[in-house]
């Protein structure tokens, strides 16, 4: 019988991965060019353990450099393309600027803070392999904000035209699962020997699933708009209303509100209200 495995791109191998602090440092240093010299991780007990009970997949990982003040990363897998893109970016800035500001703490005790997401699929369609995205005012571009986050998007389609490397050789073991240097070498090993482990590999799938059954049905769902939108003039289509439900489901997981989601996928009432809620 042929054994299910898990592959770096999916968000529980991916943050599994991650806990390796040596792989996490190589992961920035390709990316960002920075040497990291200590780590520490937010809810890496989950990833070990990745059960419907636990509370996200979302594992930031904190860092400081020598001679920096503290710096803050949140690392994630994008494998589904989302296109609203944008708004996860303001959204998880958001949670971690509440998190990081002490109640009645000065604006100037928010920490640096980089947001990556790892796309297999293009975000923004302009074949590039890495989109950076800083705040500067439209009227005098050379005047940054001086807000102290960044939102990076890295391409991995486009992995040939990567600068450097080590970025090349993450990128193209994402979209290609080949081994060619020392960071793809080192996680593949680390997800080799997380996939021996059967139990963890089950529970990973088992979660995985309530999540496909849900954008199942939301592809049904979807279809059924087309048809509508057909009759009655309306754009909605089957494609916006999958990546729609598709951030809904991530959110949730990220707050561990699995039970929302089980309801949310056969309620449109309350999916609707969610879409609200969450601003998608």
């Amino acid at each position: 019988m042929l054994q299910r495995m898990v592959d770096f791109s999916n968000g529980w191998m991916f943050n599994l991965v991650m806990t390796d602090e040596s792989i996490c440092r190589d992961v920035i240093k390709a990316v960002l060019d920075i040497d990291v010299v200590r780590i520490d991780y937010l809810n890496a007990e989950q990833v070990v353990d990745p059960s419907p009970e636990n509370r996200g997949i979302r594992m930031d990982v904190y860092a400081k450099e020598s001679g920096f003040p503290e710096r803050v990363y949140d690392l994630e897998m994008q494998a589904q393309p989302e296109l609203r893109l944008g708004k996860r970016f303001r959204y998880y800035q958001s949670a971690l600027d509440v998190r990081e500001l002490p109640s009645g703490g000065d604006y100037d005790q928010l920490p640096e803070s980089f947001i990556v997401f790892l796309c297999s699929q293009d975000p923004f369609g302009y074949d590039v392999p890495l989109y950076r995205f800083e705040r500067t005012c439209d009227l005098v571009p050379e005047l940054p904000l001086g807000d102290g986050s960044h939102w990076l998007a890295l391409n991995a389609r486009a992995w040939e035209a990567a600068e450097g490397e080590a970025l090349a050789d993450l990128l193209r073991y994402m979209q290609t699962g080949r081994v060619s240097g020392p960071l793809s070498r080192k996680i593949d090993a680390a997800v080799v020997k997380a996939n021996e482990n059967r139990k963890w590999v089950e529970q990973v799938w088992s979660v995985s699933t309530i999540v496909e059954n849900a954008e199942r049905r939301e592809r049904i769902r979807g279809r059924m708009l087309q048809e509508e939108a057909r009759g009655e003039g309306r754009e909605e289509g089957r494609e916006e209303g999958e990546a729609r439900f598709a951030s809904l489901a991530s959110q949730l997981i990220e707050a561990g509100r699995l039970d929302d989601l089980s309801r949310a996928s056969a309620d449109p009432a309350y999916r609707q209200s969610l879409y609200q809620e969450l601003g998608l």
